[in-house]
């Protein structure tokens, strides 16, 4: 029976997978697909870029978004968090809160380039709709803070089918439109 213990690992290999090919090839508005000057490796004349990573819930990052990170990282790119909630569904949305902060200083994302939010319209659970013009606002204030150009979110049925996260993939959406509406004006 030793390897009773390898069927977890195995479902954490396949979950992970599934999240990185999603991310880097899903055809949704707001996981775009990444250009190869993006995803070079060059080291002399590459561009950074400032990414968003727009998430739902503490734990997010770790349960669905660290290959990414580890990723774009690895390509010098600065990665930003913008976290809707605390997660506090069970009331444990400060202990979530730290617990994202110490994810996120182990994938060494200065805790400056982390913002988590507690708006009243925006608690956690699977009975609850998030507005999604309010988050593409919130998204759209704190991309203009930290100087973001590019945003990396759920794909549209939320990675996991939670409604919350399906809500982040569409207020990011948004987002988008409102950057193309606006593009057309100039």
């Amino acid at each position: 029976m030793p390897w009773i213990w390898m069927l977890p690992a195995a479902g954490a290999v396949i979950l992970w997978a599934v999240s990185l090919g999603r991310v880097l090839c899903s055809s949704s508005p707001s996981c775009m697909l990444l250009s190869s000057p993006f995803l070079s490796s060059r080291r002399g004349d590459r561009m950074s870029r400032s990414v968003l990573l727009a998430l739902a819930h503490p734990d997010d990052e770790s349960m669905f978004f660290t290959p990414t990170i580890l990723f774009l990282k690895s390509k010098g790119h600065n990665i930003h968090i913008l976290c809707m909630s605390q997660g506090n569904a069970d009331g444990l949305g400060n202990i979530r809160k730290e617990e994202l902060y110490l994810a996120c200083a182990t994938l060494k994302i200065p805790a400056e380039h982390v913002e988590v939010l507690d708006h009243p319209e925006l608690q956690d659970g699977f009975h609850e709709k998030w507005n999604h013009g309010l988050l593409a606002e919130l998204t759209m204030a704190q991309a203009q803070l930290w100087d973001i150009d590019t945003i990396v979110t759920f794909d549209s049925h939320g990675i996991s089918g939670h409604p919350n996260h399906s809500d982040v993939h569409h207020g990011i959406w948004l987002v988008q439109l409102c950057c193309l509406a606006f593009l057309e004006q100039l």
